[in-house]
C-alpha cells in the first residue's frame, strides 16, 4: 500500500490509501469523520484521482461533474474508490468513479479535473 500525496488536512482529506493501480483503473482506500454524505463521497473520488498524477507538482481542480448517483447511504465511515481515468483532452481529465462498501455500490458518477 502506498499513501496517496495530497494537499488535503483532515477533516477534509477522505482519500488515504492507493489499494491497487493499473494502467486505466485504481481503488483506493477511503476514510471519512462521519458517515459520508453524497458531497463527500464526490470530494473523495476527487481525491482519488491522485492516483493517475504524473509527477508530485501537478496541481489538479474538480471543474465539472456529471452523470452523479448516489445509489443507497452508506452506513460505514471506511469506503474504497474504483477510478476509473477514461479520458484526456491536454490539461482535462475525465474520471469515473464508484464508491464501494464491501461489494455495495452506494455512488457513481463522472468527473471533469483539470491539471496544471
Amino acid at each position: 500500500m502506498q499513501t496517496i500525496k495530497l494537499p488535503h488536512l483532515a477533516p477534509v482529506r477522505f482519500a488515504q490509501d492507493l489499494l491497487m493501480k493499473e494502467e486505466k483503473l485504481a481503488r483506493v482506500s477511503l476514510s471519512f469523520p462521519i458517515l459520508p454524505s453524497l458531497a463527500m463521497m464526490v470530494e473523495a473520488a476527487a481525491q482519488s484521482s491522485a492516483a493517475f498524477r504524473v509527477n508530485d507538482r501537478e496541481n489538479a481542480y474538480l471543474v465539472s461533474l456529471k452523470g452523479i448517483v448516489l445509489h443507497q447511504k452508506a452506513s460505514s465511515k471506511n469506503l474504497i474508490a474504483e477510478i476509473i481515468d477514461a479520458h484526456r483532452l491536454d490539461k482535462m481529465r475525465y474520471v469515473e468513479f464508484k464508491i464501494f462498501e464491501e461489494d455495495l455500490c452506494l455512488a457513481s458518477g463522472t468527473l471533469v479535473i483539470a491539471v496544471q
